[in-house]
């Protein structure tokens, strides 16, 4: 696998693929060349052209029909040769690409056709084949059988919801493109649904940077597989399977050993990672399907509904790994810090594994909620004094907020145990928060984060959340352009109660 690793590359087109190299010496040096000759000689030498095709019956005084002929016929077998090889050079767009092919295909059977009246053995008695058909008939017949064999090739691409840019973040655009190549431990799934992530705002937004566009995002998958690789062994065809928000680490060194792959120094996205020696961009899952490592598809248990399972896949996971990590359990008493998408899955794997659970929020608004996932308690940051009764008491607290604005720190850490641990697992758009050393003083607590999971917490997750039926808080939602352009607008605004997913796949993608 190590072919596989790479650092991203700025502005490469997410429709970009690899052309063999075969079919681009073929299309570089064979066509034009073969094209030019022939060019040549109609135009320039029309009388051994004529005797090459057919010496029998070439006149000796070529008829001006005839050279007319002769001449358009070579400015237009010259001119898509060249501008076939022309584009080759200047893109690898996919879809500029299935368009040439297309037409080209449609110049290949043309040609092949208007040379019928010479008889239809001219197309398989090869034995009394002329110079000319040969160089001809052959090249004819060469070219269509590689342009057949190139579009059933470049044919498998995906279709996806895609962004343009930040400039237009809310604008999804329903295009063409291909996948990273399929790979001996590869799956293909065909995506049923997806759940929405705030990743997935803050990557079209802008919010996180520059990223690659055009861009389809979505991270939290469940489908069918499709296709398995011929060395594929934890996944099998037809079965219900789940996708995160990883797709790629080495699996070779220390922290990959040790059921640390989430982080590998050469960990890849599901989405907008660029793949090694090709220069796609990895696309997500707002899209007709997703093509993905074994390692990083997950069977789901059949107790688990797919929009309840998908959003476990991200945001669950988030929460599920520093909790496992860091003790939660029997006799332990855990906060969870803001009550949103991953807060309330927080709430959830807290009282599942067995905790004395607390969600904290700003205000009240979200108690009720709290109580019914089954929290034991709820503090308002906005109460006077709300942390003086809890002071000192906690072993785990999980920050997941996803913003700092007026964030009094000293008084979240100040109810930690001694030597308890605040876990951040939030990645705000701003500078986030400033700490000095003598926060931690009072009671030595660690502070630290967290990043998604590894495929054994991810399993031992979905299993957990199959025996003790946890259900996610979602929201469906059809999959459309308009429908994606509403749940990211509702989503920037943080009315979500508690997670989005969308569905309907079919009615976009087919079945």
């Amino acid at each position: 696998m190590a072919d596989e690793n790479t650092k991203p590359v700025p502005g490469v087109a997410t429709t970009s693929f690899g052309v063999p190299f075969l079919y681009r010496m073929f299309f570089l040096l064979l066509e034009p060349i073969s094209a030019l000759a022939g060019a040549y000689l109609a135009h320039l030498r029309k009388s051994d052209y004529l005797r090459l095709t057919h010496a029998a019956s070439s006149p000796d005084v070529i008829p001006l029909g005839t050279d007319i002929v002769l001449s358009q016929l070579a400015n237009l077998y010259l001119f898509f040769a060249m501008n076939e090889a022309l584009i080759l050079r200047a893109t690898n767009d996919l879809r500029v690409w299935k368009r040439l092919i297309f037409c080209m295909l449609v110049a290949d059977f043309g040609h092949l056709y208007s040379i019928r009246n010479l008889g239809p053995q001219v197309y398989w008695n090869v034995a009394s084949w002329n110079a000319m058909d040969w160089g001809n008939v052959f090249i004819v017949y060469l070219g269509a059988s590689m342009r057949l064999a190139f579009l059933f090739n470049i044919g498998l691409g995906f279709t996806g919801f895609q962004v343009n840019g930040p400039e237009t973040w809310l604008e999804f655009h329903k295009n063409e493109f291909q996948p990273k190549p399929f790979g001996d431990y590869d799956v293909d799934i065909q995506i049923d649904c997806c759940g929405v992530c705030g990743s997935d705002v803050h990557t079209i937004s802008g919010g996180w940077g520059e990223q690659h566009f055009p861009l389809a995002v979505g991270h939290e998958i469940v489908g069918k597989a499709l296709r398995v690789g011929p060395k594929v062994t934890l996944i099998k065809e037809g079965q219900r399977v789940g996708v995160g928000a990883q797709s790629y680490a080495c699996l070779d060194c220390r922290q990959c050993k040790n059921d640390n792959e989430t982080y590998c120094k050469d960990q890849l996205d599901t989405y907008g990672a660029v793949w090694p020696d090709t220069g796609i961009v990895s696309q997500g899952g707002y899209s007709s399907h997703v093509r993905t490592h074994e390692h990083w598809v997950f069977p789901i248990p059949d107790a688990l509904p797919s929009t309840v399972a998908a959003p476990m896949l991200c945001a669950g996971l988030t929460a599920y790994s520093p909790l496992v990590r860091n003790g939660c359990g029997p006799g332990k008493k855990v906060a969870i810090v803001g009550l949103g998408g991953i807060g309330h899955f927080g709430v959830l794997f807290a009282k599942a594994l067995g905790a004395e659970v607390w969600a904290i929020s700003r205000s009240h608004a979200k108690e009720a909620d709290a109580l019914q996932m089954g929290a034991d308690g709820f503090l308002a940051t906005s109460d006077k004094d709300w942390n003086v009764p809890h002071k000192m008491t906690f072993d785990l607290i999980i920050n997941t907020a996803n913003s700092f604005d007026g964030f009094d720190l000293d008084a979240y850490l100040s109810l930690l145990d001694v030597h308890a641990k605040w876990v951040a697992v939030g990645l705000p758009e701003d500078e986030g928060i400033k700490v000095r050393n003598q926060t931690f003083l009072s009671n030595g607590c660690f502070f630290g984060a967290s990043h998604l999971g590894s495929r054994r917490e991810t399993l031992e997750m979905l299993q957990l959340a199959a025996d003790k039926g946890i259900k996610t808080w979602v929201e469906e939602y059809p999959i459309s352009d308009k429908n994606l352009a509403e749940v990211m607008t509702k989503l920037k605004k943080n009315d979500v109660k508690y997670r989005f997913c969308m569905t309907n796949y079919a009615e976009q993608f087919g079945a």
